[in-house]
Order: C-alpha cells, then sequence, then structure tokens
C-alpha cells in the first residue's frame, strides 16, 4: 500500500493532482477498473464514452471513443496500455491522446493514480508525466473535470 505524501512536488513535465472523494476505497477503485463505470464519469464533457476496448492487467490495453451525441462523428480517442496494477492502491499507464486539438499522431502522457482510504473517504492522486509541455493547462482542467464527473458519479451510486 502506498501512503500518499501531500508535501511531494512534481518533477519537470510533471502534473500533481489531488482529490479526496466521498465513497470508501474500492468504490472509486471500481469506478476506474469497470468498463460500465469509467464510461460514466471518464470525459471532460458530460458524455458517456465508448469503451471499445478494457483489459485492465499489466500490459493490457485499453481505448475508448468520445461520441458526439448531435452526429455519427466520433470526437476523439484514448488508446493505452496499463504498467501497473495493484488493487486497489495503483493504476500505472501510458495513454495516447487523440481528442486535444486533432492532433493525427495524438499527444502521449504516462500517469500513475494513487488511491489512499481515508476513514470512509479516499484520498486519489494522480501524477500525469507529460511529453509536450504546451498541452499542460488543459490536460489540467480536463483532469479536473473529469474528477467532477466522477465525483457525481460516485454520489450518485448507493453503498
Amino acid at each position: 500500500m502506498t501512503k500518499i505524501n501531500l508535501l511531494e512536488e512534481p518533477e519537470e513535465h510533471e502534473i500533481i493532482i489531488d482529490r479526496v472523494f466521498d465513497a470508501p476505497i474500492e468504490m472509486v477503485w471500481n469506478a476506474w477498473t469497470k468498463p460500465e463505470q469509467i464510461a460514466k464519469w471518464f470525459n471532460s464533457a458530460s458524455i458517456d464514452i465508448d469503451v471499445l476496448e478494457f483489459d485492465v492487467r499489466p500490459n493490457g490495453h485499453f481505448r475508448f471513443s468520445i461520441p458526439n451525441p448531435d452526429s455519427k462523428q466520433i470526437l476523439g480517442e484514448y488508446t493505452g496500455t496499463y504498467v501497473k496494477v495493484e488493487s486497489p492502491y495503483e493504476l500505472s499507464f501510458n495513454v495516447i491522446d487523440f481528442s486535444i486539438n486533432k492532433n493525427p499522431n495524438g499527444i502521449s502522457a504516462s500517469f500513475k493514480v494513487l488511491f489512499e482510504s481515508v476513514v470512509k473517504q479516499t484520498l486519489l492522486r494522480l501524477i500525469i508525466k507529460l511529453e509536450d509541455e504546451s498541452y499542460r493547462e488543459i490536460i489540467t482542467t480536463g483532469w479536473n473535470q473529469s474528477f467532477e464527473n466522477l465525483a457525481s458519479y460516485l454520489g450518485n451510486i448507493i453503498y
């Protein structure tokens, strides 16, 4: 189990986002590792994503697309590979995000998600390592919105 150090400073090309969710650790873990749950919140917009591939294990792949509710077009796509899966404490994965600015090569980043149980809540730390620093603001904004969606989603689950 990893203990999250709230005083830790991000390294160069790194973003750290901490968030406390009013739900037990198993519920927050499931929201990240169950395809029917991640589809409900993992997007900066309030649109359910399409989970096309989802294999939560080391070297397992995932692929999500963001549908346009007004047409049959796809707004974007995320594809990646899980590096570390340590239930319910850590998920690490690499992603290529094809939804930002329609970049045909996608934006690559590495992610580590740490989960810590704090009474009946969960402290979550997201560590993002960027390959391209110019996307810092848009990625930070997008993840903060996704976390708002996750908090709302978790608040609507009865446990």
